[in-house]
């Protein structure tokens, strides 16, 4: 048997609570606060071997950012499942347990359905709505900017982008949806509609915390589309090209003359660096191209950028020997997305690697 209702709540008007999660993810673990929950709503239900109960609970029920479910049967056991009404995704399915904890991430347009169905003996089961402290007030976010929060905080990147664009599909002035897919883009390097993006979101409402956020990475990107001064883009392409045509010697030489140039940007340093690098590797002189490329690492300003390096570290290291450090540099390249040709190239050395015999 399987009683349904809504469960009604006492008090209706909540206020919009827990931190950022959407700053939080973009800040050192070191600086991310703890949550404090306090009890928002309590209910007991009694149900007899066997008997199930299933209850609603939708975003106007408890209008916050995140919440905690528990369910308590003290020396019961119960099974409890969570379903996601949009999206029919399960949330939490657990049985035979007498206690039950589910983090919520929530926002508008959220519902769940709940089910706790006894096991045993008639036994009474307590349920608790556990949110952060009322007299904090934080935004609360759409749907799919709550599924781009979850990706991004696991590492899918790719998942996370791809919810903002739904969510902007949804609602065309979701300004934290265009925050949030513009730090995305500028991760990939495509700063001009990052930028537009930026400057819709700021036109708009945003709450305090993600308007910083967006004003931060405005700043950021107005120097990261700041083109390279046209003479270090000419030696840039130089060295290239000596490259290419296993001019080792000379792209060294230009490398260095270059890096003594006084005004290069931290852009140019990271890429003249890894050039420098690729020179060394051509050489044989693998120790000191590995210092380069770490040089241009700790320069790099996006995810882009340290792929193409990882890429080039890996490539050294396995011929150098070191099998573990190249399959390590190469998985890193191609999480952080790297050109469809050195895309490519990565996933044959790692096959490579994989299919040798001494793997």
């Amino acid at each position: 048997m399987t009683r349904h209702r809504r469960i009604s709540w006492a008090n209706r008007t909540f206020h919009a609570a827990v931190v950022l999660l959407a700053v939080l993810a973009l800040q050192p673990a070191a600086a991310r606060a703890q949550y404090r929950w306090e009890t928002w709503h309590t209910e007991t239900f009694t149900l007899e071997p066997d008997e199930s109960f299933q209850f609603r609970v939708s975003f106007d029920d408890i209008q916050v950012r995140s919440w905690m479910l528990v369910v308590d049967g003290q020396d019961h056991n119960c099974d409890l499942s969570v379903l996601r009404v949009k999206g029919e995704s399960l949330l939490y399915y657990r049985t035979d347990e007498s206690r039950h904890e589910v983090r919520v991430p929530w926002g508008r347009g959220e519902e769940l359905i709940v089910v706790l169905t006894n096991r045993r003996d008639k036994a009474t089961f307590t349920v608790q709505f556990l949110g952060p402290p009322r007299d904090q007030v934080h935004a609360a976010y759409s749907y799919h900017v709550n599924r781009a929060l979850e990706a991004f905080a696991s590492g899918r990147r790719l998942d996370a982008q791809k919810q903002c664009e739904l969510a902007l599909r949804e609602d065309d002035t979701d300004g934290v949806a265009k925050v949030l897919l513009a730090s995305f883009l500028r991760e990939g390097h495509y700063y001009t509609r990052a930028a537009a993006l930026v400057e819709e979101a700021l036109a708009g409402e945003l709450p305090p915390e993600m308007r910083r956020l967006a004003q931060d990475l405005q700043s950021e990107l107005v120097v990261l589309r700041a083109p390279l001064d046209p003479r270090i883009r000419a030696r840039l392409d130089r060295i290239d090209n000596l490259l290419t045509s296993g001019k080792g010697g000379e792209a060294l030489a230009v490398c260095d003359e270059t890096l003594g140039m006084s005004g290069l940007t931290v852009r140019a340093k990271s890429r003249l660096y890894l050039l420098r690098g690729r020179a060394l590797d051509m050489q044989a002189r693998d120790f000191e191209a590995v210092d380069a490329f770490t040089s241009a690492l700790g320069l790099a300003r996006s995810k882009a950028e340290e792929a193409v390096i990882y890429f080039h570290m890996g490539r050294l290291y396995r011929k150098m020997g070191n099998t573990d450090q190249a399959r390590g540099a190469f998985t890193i390249a191609l999480q952080e997305g790297l050109p469809s040709g050195l895309d490519l190239q990565a996933r044959e050395n790692l096959k490579a690697i994989e299919d040798h015999p001494d793997h």
